[in-house]
C-alpha cells in the first residue's frame, strides 16, 4: 500500500486571490454573515487567537478534547484560510497526482478523507467522480462540509467519528488524511485503522507535523514525544506502506 505525501512548509501566506467566490457564498449561506464579513473573517483569522483559546481551557481528557473539536467555531476560518494559502500548493499537487495518475476508472473510486475538515479536499475529488467518504467529529467544520456538498448537488457519505475508524477492512481503495495524526491521543493505532480500511493495494495520501509549536498547542504532546523528525515514516513503513514517488 503506497504512501505519496506532498511536502509541508510551515509559514502561512494568506492569498486572497485563492479564496473564491463560491467558497465565500458557502460560508455566507451557512453562517448567515454577509460576504465581506465572511470575507474579513477569513482574512483576519489568526492562528494565535486559536492557541489563545486552547491555553484558556486545555483539554485534559479525550472527552473534553472532543468536546473542544465540537464546539469551536475557530477550524471553519483557519481551515478556509490555510486552504487558500500558498503554502498548501504541495497538498494539491498530491491531490492533482491522485486524480492523473489513480483515476476512478482505473480502480481507485473509493476515497475515504479522514479528518476532512472543511471538505475541500473532498470536493474537488468528488468533482472527479470519486465516491468519497468525509470523516471527522462532529462541529460546525464538519457541518459546514456537508453544507458545501449540499449546495453543489454533489453526493458523499459523512461520518462522525470520535478518532477512529469503524469501517470494514477493505473497503476502500484510497485514503487521505491531511493534518490529522498530530492531533489525536492515539495516532499510530488510528493509522492502522485507516490502512486496515484500504484494499491490498490501495493508496494513502497523509501529511503529519508532529512538532509543537506557540501558535499549534493542539498538536498534542504525546505524539511529538513519540513521532517527531523521522520517526512517524518509520512507524508507518511498519504498518506496510512504501512510497510511490
Amino acid at each position: 500500500m503506497p504512501i505519496q505525501p506532498p511536502d509541508f512548509r510551515v509559514l502561512r501566506r494568506f492569498d486572497p486571490e485563492f479564496l473564491t467566490d463560491e467558497d465565500l457564498e458557502d460560508l455566507a449561506s451557512f453562517t448567515g454573515m454577509d460576504v465581506d464579513e465572511c470575507r474579513h473573517r477569513v482574512e483576519s483569522y489568526s492562528l494565535e487567537e486559536h492557541a489563545e483559546r486552547w491555553r484558556a481551557e486545555p483539554p485534559q481528557t479525550a472527552d473534553e478534547l472532543l468536546a473542544f473539536y465540537n464546539s469551536t467555531d475557530l477550524y471553519l476560518w483557519e481551515l478556509m484560510q490555510w486552504h487558500a494559502s500558498r503554502e498548501r500548493a504541495p497538498y494539491w499537487e498530491a491531490l492533482t497526482y491522485l486524480a492523473e495518475h489513480y483515476p476512478p476508472e482505473a480502480g481507485y473510486r473509493r476515497v475515504y478523507d479522514f479528518g476532512c475538515g472543511v471538505g475541500t479536499d473532498a470536493l474537488y475529488l468528488a468533482s472527479k467522480g470519486y465516491d468519497v467518504t468525509l470523516v471527522d467529529v462532529d462541529g460546525p467544520a464538519f457541518q459546514f462540509a456537508q453544507h458545501r456538498f449540499e449546495r453543489r448537488g454533489l453526493a458523499a457519505r459523512f461520518v462522525e467519528s470520535r478518532s477512529t475508524l469503524p469501517e470494514p477492512a477493505g473497503e476502500y481503495d484510497v485514503a487521505i488524511c491531511f493534518d490529522v495524526f498530530e492531533h489525536l491521543p492515539e495516532p499510530l493505532e488510528a493509522a492502522r485503522r485507516l490502512v486496515a480500511a484500504l484494499r491490498p493495494g490501495g493508496l494513502l495520501f497523509e501529511q503529519s507535523t508532529f512538532d509543537f509549536e506557540a501558535v499549534h498547542p493542539c498538536h498534542l504532546n504525546g505524539g511529538i514525544n513519540r513521532y517527531s523528525g523521522s520517526r512517524w515514516r518509520l512507524h508507518l513503513a511498519g504498518l506496510g506502506l512504501k512510497p510511490i514517488a
